[in-house]
């Protein structure tokens, strides 16, 4: 077996794999890896394993940081939708997390990945290699075979009356044009991250380049004209459609919800396009309250628990940055 990195990867070889295998998602393609590396505080490494001519597994890892000082107690490693593995190939996973590893120890302060998919299959490689199970939820709704009247005929009763007050006053959505229109989503986006969710949130340039992505679709919502809210995704096809951010304008009307139809936006793409599910990306960590857990089981999707594995490098900063977060939530900066 044979490790390459970055660019030694043939990218019609990647491209094939990616489409071909199981665990396959927007976040493992060429362009995600692209699009990370285009960005101000933002990378990607991308690791594969190669036996035969023939690649076997594939990761690509983003590497993050916040600005300023808070960079030092921020540096991590996140694999969105977990790794590529070839049926069966454990011990191409573990060379590939060893190669990770080795690369990636004296870089960040830990290592994530943020499953889409079932990994429990190779949940062992894993812990055999210092990375630890944790039990996250998420929502996934099937699109496969449906209809918008089949999705809405499975949402929670008030769900669906609300998005049929939405319409009934001549609320719509469509696929963003433009960027100014994207720029106006995000002004929205961004305030409630300010006031309201208090985590990080990427700048506007990556909102710009998911736009522009052969992997992105930004929705927004409309009323009168007026961006109202919206929705930034990742997808691909013959795969899935996921809501990387969604949002709308707080009490903007008694009788429109511009939040239910920015998702409901995405939710008609992937049926147009005919993809096999739309994911929701993340419902909390099982036994923990988490609030969005709620709203989004109003979509009647179902609940799937994929977890995450971390590998911790530097308990002492990790710890620290955890505080500091945990801090800047409670004071509200």
């Amino acid at each position: 077996m044979e490790l390459l990195l970055n660019k030694q990867i043939n990218l019609t070889d990647w491209n094939s794999f990616v489409l071909n295998n199981k665990f396959n998602s927007p976040f493992q393609t060429p362009e995600f890896y692209s699009l990370y590396n285009s960005l101000v505080n933002y990378s990607a490494e991308v690791f594969a394993i190669k036996e035969n001519a023939k690649l076997i597994s594939l990761c690509v890892v983003t590497l993050q940081r916040e600005k300023g000082i808070k960079s030092y107690f921020s540096k991590r490693a996140i694999i969105y939708g977990g790794p590529l593995i070839e049926n069966n190939r454990n011990d191409a996973l573990n060379i590939l997390l060893k190669s990770i590893y080795k690369a990636l120890k004296k870089k960040v302060i830990y290592l994530e990945t943020r499953n889409f998919n079932d990994y429990k299959e190779y949940q062992l490689n894993f812990e055999t290699n210092g990375w630890k199970y944790v039990p996250y939820l998420n929502y996934k709704i099937q699109l496969t075979g449906k209809t918008m009247n089949d999705i809405l005929s499975e949402m929670k009763y008030n769900r669906k009356r609300e998005i049929k007050l939405s319409q009934k006053l001549e609320t719509i959505y469509r696929i963003a044009v433009s960027q100014e229109e994207v720029i106006e989503l995000y002004s929205i986006l961004s305030n409630l991250y300010k006031t309201r969710v208090k985590l990080p949130l990427p700048p506007l340039n990556y909102f710009i380049s998911l736009f522009e992505s052969s992997i992105g679709k930004v929705f927004i919502v409309l009323h009168n004209s007026k961006i109202i809210g919206g929705s930034f995704c990742y997808y691909l096809n013959g795969s899935s459609i996921y809501t990387l951010y969604y949002c709308g304008v707080r009490n903007y009307h008694k009788k429109i919800f511009p939040t239910h139809l920015s998702i409901l936006a995405a939710i008609d793409f992937g049926i147009d396009k005919k993809l096999q599910t739309l994911d929701l990306m993340g419902a909390g960590k099982l036994g923990e309250e988490y609030g969005v857990r709620n709203y989004k089981a109003e979509f009647g999707g179902e609940l799937v628990e994929h977890g995450r594995f971390i590998k911790v490098l530097n308990n002492p900063l990790f710890s620290i940055g955890k505080i500091g977060l945990k801090f800047k939530k409670l004071i509200g900066i």
